[in-house]
């Protein structure tokens, strides 16, 4: 079998980029494209210049957009090639597009005589990818530029990794059905609270942190800002992770000017994000695609996944970088389409019940990205002999990213939420009545709903010992209190009511 399209371009050049998922070979067993364990394979007639050029059209009719591999080449290809072949074939589709990338990537102009007069083609197939909704023409090659970022940063979405449903507006409308279902003014606004909280440990947890009573309420401060218009800028990212850090030492007065790293137990790198001689084209093609994503990529999942995990994966900071690219999610989202009262859907819950799937989502990426990086480890830093540039970090696919968002959200909304208001009017009903009941402190009695409640309508024997003084009488009547305040098939997420108690 012989390489064929990407796949060749990266061995003839020895290009360091990551591994194609899914390469393609020519083969002389097969007499149309299928797929096979290790790519695809096409039969030896299919038509192809044995060019570097010629792979490269190839790849752009049969494999899609890498936009990785084809900066990569683009610095190794003569321009001459790409001028002789559009000379050759000055009305060729792919060969256009080529041209239109070559300039849109490098910046620079080709010296073409030959000029297209074939119909318009676009530069990312439309039926294909989640692309810009107003292109812009390019005259020059009869290309429409609907690319949904710019040469700086520029994450591509398959169709295919979205379901036609639900889509985010009817999840966003069972979401506000759900929310609509608590009439009273008062609950209504305890439930907005009670979901900034559960949203904010949530999302600390996941990075393994319990935040002192000061940072939650920071935090719960910043989701209640979520979407608000605002230019995304460097300020106002720092003044985020200002709010976000443990430690006043580890705030940020800028984007990062020393390479960071995720190490292992075994001191092993886990992650390289770009260097910090990269990273200031990357972030500001960053920022220019969340800032104008609303005309460059309309599908406001796509943009929420897209800002998200790209932010994650530049990690601009030294500290606070998941937590930033969570409330990123809620950003857009809340940008797009605020709930009422400032409700927020609980994405972080989810995704801390779902943390095997979300790591394999953030290894997807690290994991080949870091492997382009060579480095002697050391102290207090390792020592790099070679990186592969932020092209990596530029130009990804974030197909899966964004069907993990999808997933997400569907569960959040349709699964969590509802138990989420379940439990803060369970707790509502049992607190009204054992309050009126007993002249017990509110904390305590608060602290014996959650108790109950987690051990399934009992209070345990060691939690017994801690409240020796009350009468069996009354632990019974605040047991059979809770068991009839929850509908059954809520669950026992009390944690997050600790500081949500009347």
């Amino acid at each position: 079998m012989e390489p064929v399209g990407y796949e060749r371009l990266i061995r003839t050049f020895n290009l360091p980029v990551r591994p194609l998922t899914h390469p393609c070979f020519i083969s002389g067993s097969v007499n149309r494209r299928v797929p096979a364990h290790n790519g695809f394979w096409f039969p030896r007639n299919v038509a192809l210049e044995s060019t570097p050029v010629g792979h490269l059209e190839f790849a752009l009719r049969h494999e899609g957009v890498n936009l990785e591999v084809i900066d990569a080449v683009f610095e190794r290809l003569p321009d001459t090639e790409l001028v002789r072949r559009l000379t050759e074939s000055p009305n060729g589709a792919h060969i256009r597009r080529a041209c239109f990338l070559w300039e849109w990537l490098t910046g620079k102009s080709l010296s073409v005589e030959a000029t297209p007069t074939g119909p318009y083609v676009d530069a990312l197939p439309k039926d294909e990818y989640f692309t810009a909704e107003r292109a812009a023409n390019n005259s020059k090659f009869r290309v429409r530029d609907n690319l949904p970022g710019t040469s700086a940063f520029c994450p591509l979405v398959r169709r295919s990794a979205l379901p036609e449903s639900p889509t985010l507006d009817e999840l966003l409308n069972e979401a506000s059905e759900t929310l609509d279902g608590l009439t009273d003014p008062t609950l209504y606004a305890r439930a907005v609270s009670y979901l900034y909280l559960s949203e904010t440990r949530s999302s600390f947890s996941i990075e393994r942190e319990n935040p002192s009573a000061d940072k939650a309420e920071r935090f719960v401060q910043l989701l209640a800002h979520a979407g608000e218009e605002k230019l995304v800028t460097e300020d106002w990212l720092v003044g985020l992770q200002n709010i976000i850090v443990r430690e006043v030492f580890s705030q940020e007065a800028s984007y990062r000017t020393k390479q960071n790293w995720l190490e292992d137990g075994t001191r092993r790198v886990t992650f390289f994000p770009p260097s910090p001689e990269d990273l200031p084209r990357a972030m500001a093609g960053w920022e220019r695609f969340i800032n104008e994503i609303g005309l460059r990529c309309p599908n406001i999942l796509v943009r929420a996944a897209c800002a998200a995990f790209g932010f994650v994966y530049l990690h601009p900071f030294l500290d606070g970088n998941g937590r930033i690219h969570r409330f990123i999610i809620h950003h857009v989202l809340n940008g797009a389409r605020r709930l009422r009262g400032g409700a927020i859907v609980p994405v972080s819950a989810v995704i801390l019940r779902h943390e095997a799937e979300y790591a394999e989502v953030l290894k997807g990426f690290s994991v080949p990205a870091t492997r382009l990086w060579d480095y002697v480890m050391s102290d207090p830093a390792p020592l790099v002999t070679r990186h592969p540039g932020g092209r990596p970090y530029r130009f990804f696919d974030a197909s899966r990213e964004v069907r993990f968002l999808h997933e997400m959200l569907v569960e959040a909304i349709r699964t969590e939420l509802p138990e989420k208001l379940s439990w803060l009017s369970g707790y509502d009903e049992a607190f009204r009545q054992l309050d009126t009941e007993f002249d017990l402190r509110q904390s305590d009695l608060s602290a014996l709903i959650r108790m109950v409640k987690s051990n399934n309508g009992k209070l345990s024997a060691n939690k017994r010992k801690q409240y020796y003084y009350l009468p069996e009488n009354v632990i019974a009547r605040i047991e059979e209190v809770v068991r009839d305040s929850f509908p059954e098939a809520t669950g026992g997420s009390a944690d997050a009511m600790d500081a949500d108690s009347p």
